[in-house]
């Protein structure tokens, strides 16, 4: 097999996953099991989305041109983008807990183990499609979806840290803690 015919498999496979990640996302979104845990599913699956439309603009370049192209100065910054989007969900979310006590489920807490196993998978595939391809532009390329992933999992972790005990993520947010 061709090393363009192999990048082309890997982005297939990598598009494949991140639609499996918009559609647990969208889910996820709708079960409405509160407010912070509705705007983090529901950010995440808008994510998927670009995901999965920056692998299909590198899947049909790869496809025209058999050669990887970089990626654009657009592309890079989508990342600080949706860390400030995600950084505007918790503080809202920190915001309402100083006004009245969240409530969670356990199935809030599953629903975010789901995720972070998910990401976690994704990050792994990223670095398998980075150490099998030759190609310095697509290893670029794979180094920066495995970001994205990674990223996803930091956010995850805090959700899960937050869903177990608001008021002691909040201390630690802010960091401050009452000394004796």
């Amino acid at each position: 097999m061709s090393p363009e015919r192999k990048d082309l498999e890997a982005l297939e496979l990598a598009l494949r996953t991140e639609e499996e990640g918009y559609a647990l996302y969208k889910r996820a979104a709708k079960l409405k099991l509160n407010d912070l845990t509705a705007a983090l599913f529901a950010q995440l699956a808008k994510d998927e989305l670009m995901h999965k439309d920056l692998i299909r603009r590198f899947y049909a370049k790869l496809k025209k041109s058999d050669s990887w192209t970089e990626l654009s100065e657009e592309d890079k910054n989508y990342q600080g983008g949706s860390k400030q989007k995600y950084k505007t969900i918790f503080s809202d979310a920190l915001a309402e807990t100083k006004k009245v006590a969240p409530v969670f489920t356990s199935t809030d807490k599953e629903a975010y183990q789901k995720a972070l196993e998910f990401e976690k998978k994704g990050m792994e595939l990223y670095d398998r499609l980075y150490n099998e391809t030759t190609d310095p532009v697509a290893k670029k390329f794979y180094l920066f979806l495995r970001e994205m992933e990674r990223e996803h999992m930091e956010l995850l972790d805090n959700a899960i840290r937050y869903v177990e005990s608001p008021d002691n993520y909040y201390i630690l947010e802010e960091g401050w803690t009452m000394e004796d």
